[in-house]
Parts: C-alpha cells; structure tokens; sequence
C-alpha cells in the first residue's frame, strides 16, 4: 500500500481503492461498492477515486481482475516449480484451502451470477479446472478421467468454501486434505472393475 502523503495527508494509489472495492464485495455484493461509501471508509473524496478511476465499473472491472491475478493467475507458477504432480496438488490444495475462507472468495462465489461478476468468475472457473486437468495429464491419466478428476478436486473446493465456516471442520483440515489427495491420485475404480 503506497503511504505517500501531500499536507500530512495519505494518498491513495489504485490498490487501495481496489482492495476497498473487494471488501466491500465480501460484505455486500457487487451493490456495496458504491463511490461514496468507499471515500468515506478510506477518508478521501470522489475527486481522489476519480484521478484512478473513470467510473464505478472501471473500479469493478479493475478490483475483479485483481482478484483473478492474485487468487490465480500468480499461483500456477509457483505450483508449476513443483515436479511431482502429486505434490504439485498437495501444495495447490494447501494454498487455495486457505483461500476457501476469505470472504473475498466466497463472495464472489456467490455473486457469480451477477453481471459484473459472471464472466470473471467463469474465467477463473475454466483456468483453474485447465489447471487441475494438466497436472493430472501430468499423473499419466487419459483426457477424459484428468477431466473427471480435475472437476472433481474443483468439486471438493467449492464445497469447502460452504464448510469451512463450521470450526471443527477447519480443525481437521490437515488430516481431509491428504485424504483427497490420497483419493483424487488413486488409481481409477473403473481400470480396476475392467480387469
């Protein structure tokens, strides 16, 4: 966050409003990202957002792509450095887990029908699942069952952004996630039934 002060004044950059806008999304949907409000919360005038930005859309659009390259975009290289797939989703698993709480997240997953919100939540929906679908191509397995894994693995994901607000559920998330590890790089039942 850029501390740079004019008059004893903190002036924000682009970041600011824009990590404004997220929270404000995780507190009330794409309707809470309103102008004003977001002034009054970091102290500045409209004069201050509009020097960043055009409009309110251009806020949205900037905040959401913002989202996209932090909660995405900048983790697949990092994952990618990884040479075992197996450890490759491990270590993917372990950090996108700790995303699934971040209201942020969620509440874009919620708000993946809105307008603003649809076609970057599908983006980033179809990138992860390309994702999951080339390290498990990676574990060897044929298209059509990486695909079937890599939907699964994003299955166990989004239905974790519904439990991890339950306490005991998150104690012994260490424990649940080597077991889907365990059960997502399995060899497959149906391999297994044809012999």
């Amino acid at each position: 966050m850029d501390v740079s002060t004019r008059g004893g004044k903190r002036l924000l950059n682009r970041d600011d409003w824009m990590r404004a806008a997220l929270e404000a999304v995780a507190e009330g949907g794409v309707a809470a990202v309103a102008v004003d409000r977001l002034a009054k919360q970091l102290g500045a005038t409209r004069g201050s957002f509009y020097w960043h930005f055009r409009d309110r859309r251009e806020l949205i659009d900037a905040s959401l792509e913002k989202w996209e390259s932090e909660h995405t975009t900048e983790l697949m290289p990092e994952v990618d450095a990884i040479a075992d797939p197996v450890e490759r989703l491990r270590y993917l698993f372990r950090e996108v887990y700790e995303q699934a709480v971040d209201p942020i997240e969620v509440a874009l997953a919620s708000a993946a029908g809105e307008p603003l919100v649809a076609p970057v939540v599908a983006r980033v929906t179809n990138t992860r699942l390309a994702f999951l679908r080339r390290i498990f191509r990676d574990l060897g397995l044929a298209r059509r069952e990486a695909a079937d894994r890599a939907w699964l693995a994003y299955a166990f994901y989004v239905g974790h952004h519904e439990l991890a607000t339950n306490d005991e559920l998150r104690k012994s998330q260490p424990n649940r996630l080597d077991l889907i590890i365990d059960l997502l790089t399995a060899p497959s039942a149906r391999k297994e039934m044809r012999r």
